[in-house]
């Protein structure tokens, strides 16, 4: 396998879970991670954990609601190390849990800004600088939400069935070009995501019953580590996944299996 020394990331949401746990890992295999999101805290705490695991890092603060700052974001992170080659999509909102007929216009307008035009827009800004080194790879965090359906959730798994949409079409466009594209697809994952999604289920015992109910859907019978997440992540990156092109990987204890 060629080295991924020297090679440059571009991580959005990484200022916790699944996006740090990514930055970190990539840091470890040489990578040097540009990584962007919204707390300046979370993001000096990624800092510092790629600087211990003896990687460089670089931070943006954007706002992936605004398709400005999303381009400014793309430009600055080919700028930050004089390259770009890895562009890891993992910023992403949960939505509200609801019946669709409950579910919210803004609710909507916000996921969808969030889950589904971002990714877009990074990418299609992030091709250009990919293409001027021959080629790279894009990993964009969907979800088992974007392979099943999941009860309450519609406007969650809506937006990330988008994003399986928009993988697999980029995949087949740039495929000859060198340009890999794939999706990785977590099922429960214990990050700040997933608790804050339950904690906006209003009623207590709803909101435990829900909770224990996805816990007990894993066929493994437990929920994943963002670190897990993070070496799919890796892997697909890396030219061990020379050959894969326009997949979704699940890593979810076997969740869409069941």
């Amino acid at each position: 396998m060629a080295s991924m020394e020297g090679k440059v990331a571009l991580i959005t949401g990484g200022s916790s879970g699944i996006g740090q746990a990514s930055a970190v890992a990539l840091a470890r295999e040489g990578v040097k991670t540009v990584i962007s999101g919204r707390s300046a805290a979370g993001l000096r705490e990624t800092a510092a954990l790629i600087e211990t695991a003896g990687g460089e890092a670089h931070s943006l603060e954007a706002d992936l609601m605004d398709p400005a700052s999303v381009e400014r974001l793309v430009s600055e992170a080919a700028t930050a190390f004089g390259r770009l080659d890895y562009v890891v999509n993992n910023a992403g909102t949960q939505g509200e849990v609801n019946v669709v007929a409950d579910q919210r216009l803004e609710s909507y307008e916000q996921v969808f800004a969030t889950n589904v035009r971002a990714p877009f827009l990074i990418m299609k800004y992030a091709i250009p600088h990919l293409l001027e080194q021959g080629g790279g790879a894009i990993v964009n965090l969907a979800s088992g939400g974007g392979l099943v359906g999941v009860p309450g959730a519609s406007l969650y798994c809506a937006s990330k069935h988008a994003v399986m949409g928009l993988t697999k079409v980029a995949a087949i466009d740039y495929a000859k070009q060198g340009i890999r594209v794939n999706a990785v697809n977590p099922g429960g994952v214990d990050t700040p995501m997933l608790r804050k999604f339950f904690d906006s289920i209003p009623d207590e015992a709803q909101r435990k019953a829900a909770r224990a109910g996805f816990d007990a859907s894993h066929p493994n019978g437990r929920i994943a580590t963002a670190e897990e997440i993070a070496d799919a992540v890796v892997f697909l990156c890396s030219d061990k996944a020379s050959n894969i092109v326009g997949i979704a990987l699940p890593v979810d204890g076997g969740y869409v299996a069941a």
